[in-house]
């Protein structure tokens, strides 16, 4: 039987929280041993969730990267409880979901894979895996001849001072060859992109398909919802699970409050966990809502608003289609 685990930055915020659970939950309804990993958020609900950063390092990690630019290379004793962790379950496989976060060392866990010949698969959400320090190229080539003096120096994971994006990129091109049993696997539109990249050359691509329960994500009454939030039968509600911080959700704060003095048009906002200021009238904020509530939240609205610009794979798309 093998043992696998699934690592992350979290595994109840975000969607790539919810991608990281899913695909957890999925190898336990397989009956392997699986075991999600994970860097910050919530405790851990049952024995196969396991938490190994505290929100002290993360914020020294934070800290860190605002100075000298370079994303993953702190928490140092955070990932060497995980990599105990890792072998005190004897795990044989990983799934590599979200390394970047300051939550991870990736070279001391890219070390660890390679001297224990850890099968590895790197889950391509986004586009750092083959970036330097970004999870985003936004159009940015710099990444085909080793990244440096980074245009995106200032955006997630923002530096103020020094530039680390080619450090960081280094250290990929020095740590995957070593990782002899590995691949990286993601949506068409990523591999494609990946193919490109110079950290690549040697390296297996696998596209796999995303999709989406059209079981799970379909209509359901929200009359109960209606009634919960306060909303009248005359309202058209539009939806958005835009989170602030990548998603631009704060564009879709600004739609509401550009037609704040249209009584006609209510905004319903997740995604985030804290709400923000000033929020204008017409603009309802419900915080994160639970992966089982959701399809009651796109049956309740009358649109669906994706206001990110940068997404390799736009699952809530495809779910609010359902």
């Amino acid at each position: 039987m093998k043992n696998i685990a699934v690592i992350n930055q979290s595994y109840d915020d975000s969607s790539i929280g919810k991608i990281a659970d899913g695909l957890h939950q999925h190898l336990l309804s397989l009956n392997y041993n699986s075991f999600l990993l994970y860097g910050c958020g919530d405790e851990p609900k049952d024995p196969t969730y396991v938490k190994f950063e505290n929100e002290f390092e993360r914020y020294i990690h934070a800290l860190a990267t605002r100075i000298t630019g370079r994303q993953g290379c702190y928490s140092y004793f955070a990932t060497k409880r995980l990599i105990r962790k890792l072998e005190e379950l004897k795990i044989d496989t990983i799934y590599g979901v979200c390394l970047h976060g300051y939550y991870l060392n990736e070279r001391l866990l890219f070390e660890c894979i390679s001297k224990r010949g850890i099968k590895f698969i790197y889950v391509i959400i986004d586009e750092y895996p083959y970036l330097g320090k970004c999870w985003s190229s936004n159009g940015c080539t710099r990444y085909l001849s080793g990244c440096g003096n980074c245009p995106q120096k200032k955006v997630y994971p923002a530096s103020f001072f020094l530039d680390g994006s080619r450090h960081i990129y280094n250290n990929k091109a020095t740590w995957y060859p070593r990782m002899k049993d590995c691949v990286f696997a993601g949506p068409e539109f990523s591999i494609k992109n990946a193919i490109k990249s110079p950290l690549m050359k040697g390296i297996r691509l696998e596209i796999i398909d995303e999709g989406i329960d059209i079981d799970f994500y379909s209509y359901r009454e929200p009359e109960n919802l209606r009634k919960k939030l306060g909303i009248s039968n005359d309202k058209i509600i539009i939806f958005s699970t835009a989170s602030f911080r990548l998603k631009n959700g704060a564009f879709y704060v600004e739609l509401a409050r550009r037609l704040e003095n249209n009584p006609q048009y209510v905004f319903v906002h997740s995604g985030n966990k804290e709400a923000p200021e000033n929020m204008p009238s017409n603009y309802i904020f419900v915080g994160f809502v639970p992966a089982d509530e959701l399809p009651t939240y796109y049956s309740l609205a009358d649109l669906f608003v994706f206001t990110s610009m940068q997404d390799c794979m736009p699952n809530t798309c495809l779910e609010s289609l359902a």
